[in-house]
């Protein structure tokens, strides 16, 4: 079985984003087959339960309001785009759009995906803040029990 035939990519939509996303096309010349794709949301109008799956539990998305709904339907549509961009180089891709706290949600999907590795982008906000408030690439890395592969902005 190849390596990272399992990948799981976690998106913020920002340009750091797009270059982990570059890493992840790359893979498939290592044996990838399959994306997870996961967007976390964490800063709705209204608090849901932990882990919410926003594109599956229709009835939770009827009761945000509409400011919330808009918001939502913005996010499915980039995820849908990053989906069509991976299709497009033959990989199989799964979509999550999850709620909650962003590390916890990536590392649950990783784990029940099963996948061999987990890609995403590090914003490097300084070492203090990491020491104050936990960083979610940090807590990805701290409790996955697969690989992470953090991608760093491009010095220009």
């Amino acid at each position: 079985m190849p390596l990272f035939e399992k990948v799981l990519y976690s998106t913020d939509f920002s340009p750091l984003a797009e270059v982990a996303l570059d890493y992840v096309k790359k893979l498939k010349e290592a044996g990838e087959k399959e994306v997870v794709v996961v967007h976390v949301v964490d800063d709705l109008s209204i608090e849901l339960p932990e882990g919410a799956d926003l594109i599956s539990e229709k009835e939770l998305y009827k009761v945000l309001p509409e400011a919330d709904q808009k918001y939502l339907t913005s996010k499915l549509g980039k995820l849908e785009a990053v989906k069509n961009q991976l299709e497009s180089y033959g990989l199989s891709v799964k979509l999550y759009l999850r709620y909650g706290n962003i590390s916890k949600q990536i590392v649950n999907v990783a784990d029940k995906e099963g996948v061999n590795l987990i890609v995403m982008g590090a914003h490097g906000k300084g070492l203090l803040t990491e020491i104050l408030l936990g960083s979610v690439s940090t807590d990805v890395i701290r409790n996955a029990s697969c690989p992470v592969l953090i991608v760093k902005r491009r010095e220009e």
